[in-house]
């Protein structure tokens, strides 16, 4: 994400940073997930071009919480003999 905000080749890179890292600190803290969005010109429109270089867009919070019956549904998934895996995204 700060790769592509630096990438805009903006001035006052720094204070930038800090702004993206800020605003990802309370939506994670709140189990929200953060996704960032760039946009890049390729005026040949070919895979092979390499473009200009990306432009920092803005971020995006997602939630996703568990549906009420994630519970009853892994029990029965179980007692049906599936090996149930988790995956939760978290990494820390």
């Amino acid at each position: 994400m700060l790769f592509a905000a630096r990438a805009s080749g903006v001035e006052n890179q720094d204070a930038i940073d800090a702004a993206i890292v800020g605003t990802l600190v309370d939506p994670k803290e709140r189990g929200f997930r953060s996704l960032a969005v760039a946009r890049q010109e390729v005026p040949e429109k070919t895979k092979e071009s390499p473009g200009a270089p990306w432009q920092f867009v803005g971020l995006l919070s997602l939630s996703d919480p568990p549906r009420h019956d994630s519970a009853e549904t892994i029990r029965r998934a179980l007692h049906l003999g599936v090996n149930v895996k988790m995956i939760t995204g978290k990494n820390n």
